[in-house]
């Protein structure tokens, strides 16, 4: 099928296009800025630009939809809330009046496990029954922005389908995210004899390998229920002291130092999804394991930091 992936330059779209070709789907894209890949056919395009979008989506004319544009940091979202809210709220009505006409398939959207805010104890996972409570501007807007999926989609009669990716890793992910951060500080203190320094390290999080992530947004664009929310996670809650700690076992004993710019005002202490739905109506689990994941990730960095 036509396969469209807005934010296809972003860290996640890559992985998607390979996996998306790898079915033989012909993959489209769209985002800000320079963008090149074999076989996929690009435009930068502002979603806020309502008649570049339109044009964009008549020459593409595609059948299946997915939806990763916008913005995707937490910190950033306190910084600019504004504008988080602009790209990933307007940004995704826009895109809905820009199909709302034409035969899809399928639209998968790409929300996030942030919606549900802090877990009440520890040990207890987040289920799609769980009531939304969302802590910052991101998650309040990637919340804001599901809700208008499926009211529009219901209006437009396009086959929405909502996902909450918990966090996921891999190579090529850019720094201001937990695992490329530590990667960079352990190879240069590695070679500097420094310290390495840090935000909160007893907080536990869900992660995932990029790679089965985007095999799940795949399976379900194509098994998928419209109008239902789907988890995307291991399943398996990691402190972050520990991800430290697998990270820089071979590197020797690295100092390791608390940094007050790197802690959030507010701090959800354990987010860690139950993958459940998924996996019974989709068929799909996680593959690889998060030991070769960071591994990855390290070698990278060694190469990016010679």
């Amino acid at each position: 099928m036509r396969a469209l992936i807005t934010g296809v330059n972003g860290f996640v779209g890559r992985y998607l296009v390979r996996e998306l070709q790898g079915k033989r789907h012909s993959v489209s894209g769209i985002g800000r800025g320079p963008f090149e890949m074999e076989g996929v056919w690009y435009k930068d395009v502002n979603l806020m630009d309502r008649e570049a979008l339109k044009q964009a989506i008549d020459e593409i004319n595609p059948e299946l939809i997915f939806h990763l544009a916008g913005i995707a940091s937490v910190s950033y979202s306190w910084r600019e809330p504004q504008v988080a809210f602009e790209v990933n709220v307007i940004g995704t009505i826009n895109l809905l009046e820009a199909v709302k006409e034409r035969q899809i398939q399928s639209v998968v959207y790409v929300g996030s496990s942030e919606v549900y805010g802090p877990g009440h104890r520890l040990g207890e996972k987040f289920n799609e029954t769980t009531s939304p409570n969302p802590q910052n501007p991101y998650a309040t807007s990637k919340y804001s922005a599901e809700r208008i999926m499926l009211q529009m989609g219901q209006m437009y009669k396009l086959p929405v389908i909502l996902t909450r990716p918990f966090n996921h890793i891999g190579v090529g992910q850019n720094e201001g995210f937990v695992v490329p951060d530590f990667a960079r500080q352990i190879i240069e203190a590695s070679k500097r004899d420094e310290g390495i320094r840090v935000g909160r390290l007893d907080v536990y999080r869900d992660f995932t390998d990029v790679r089965d992530i985007v095999r799940a947004y795949s399976l379900l664009a194509e098994k998928g229920q419209p109008g239902e929310t789907y988890n995307i996670c291991s399943g398996e809650g990691r402190k972050i002291s520990d991800i430290l700690d697998l990270m820089r076992r071979k590197y020797g004993n690295l100092n390791v130092e608390p940094d007050e710019s790197k802690m959030r005002p507010v701090e959800n202490i354990y987010s860690v999804g139950d993958n459940n739905k998924i996996r019974t109506e989709i068929g799909w689990e996680p593959h690889y394991l998060i030991e070769d994941s960071l591994s990855g990730v390290l070698a990278e960095w060694e190469i990016r930091l010679k």
